[in-house]
């Protein structure tokens, strides 16, 4: 009798932090992890969740996009366990509420 094992799922995390001169360099970079799944966690880091064979597909996507950009661009993979484990010492939490007042003043084109 075989037995139906379901595998588990095990999920990646990759990171993108940058530091470059450029705000045409920071909103390509932002535009691209975004467009490959990428959100947010703070102004200039960004995270990607995904099984590993899409973490390397995003690694080596960005690797080729980022190549030439002055400044600092870093790439970071690690597991969840490694994200989760992370201390936050302290947090804005009134951004976002801040952002959504504001909302009403800022033009996207």
């Amino acid at each position: 009798m075989a037995r139906n094992i379901s595998p588990l799922l095990f999920y990646m995390l990759v990171m993108l932090a940058y530091d470059t001169p450029e705000q045409r360099h920071q909103n390509f970079l932002r535009k691209e992890f975004e467009r490959m799944g990428g959100v947010r966690v703070q102004y200039s880091i960004y995270l990607f969740t995904g099984e590993p064979h899409e973490c390397e597909r995003v690694i080596r996507f960005m690797q080729r996009v980022a190549k030439g950009i002055p400044g600092d661009v870093r790439l970071l993979p690690m597991e969840e366990s490694t994200w989760a484990a992370q201390i936050i010492i302290t947090e804005v939490a009134e951004n976002s509420q801040r952002i959504a007042e504001l909302k009403e003043f800022v033009k996207v084109w």
